[in-house]
């Protein structure tokens, strides 16, 4: 067991090596991935009448997974749980809501329910990435992560 502990801590010391965005973008990536497969899901098991209540479930679900590869993955931050977790909803309750309005938009251009989150998913990426930077998770900066293990 010690040795895949090693393993583990060789890869993440390899892993945080990497510049934050581009962890960003990976991590972001699988999370949207995750996100989104879960909208779809609920989206089709209300036969696409729902968009908004799907999107709702899969922002309460995706949120947790969220919060802990953002926090582990890409900023790298230890202690803080409940203070960053409350900032994270804050900052993805900022996002969410943009996601909100900007899928009634496209669902009232008459867009695909799927297609209209597909594209506000990609546009509420980049404020996500600023708001958890800048808020969630500033300490960051101040020598609080994980990197010093």
């Amino acid at each position: 067991m010690s040795k895949l502990i090693e393993l583990y801590l060789q890869i993440f010391h390899f892993w945080m090596r990497f510049p934050e965005k581009v962890r960003y973008l990976l991590v972001g990536g699988y999370n949207t991935v995750i996100s989104y497969a879960l909208y779809a899901l609920f989206l089709w098991m209300s036969d696409s009448h729902h968009p908004q209540a799907a999107l709702f479930a899969s922002f309460l679900i995706s949120s947790i997974n969220s919060y802990w590869t953002q926090k582990i993955y890409v900023f790298g931050t230890r202690g803080n749980y409940g203070r960053e977790y409350v900032r994270c909803l804050f900052s993805w309750g900022i996002s969410y809501l943009m996601n909100v309005c900007l899928l009634q938009f496209f669902l009232w251009l008459n867009w695909n329910p799927y297609v209209a989150q597909f594209l506000a998913l990609a546009l509420v990426t980049v404020n996500s990435y600023l708001m958890l930077k800048y808020i969630a998770f500033q300490n960051h900066k101040r020598g609080n992560h994980v990197r010093d293990l």
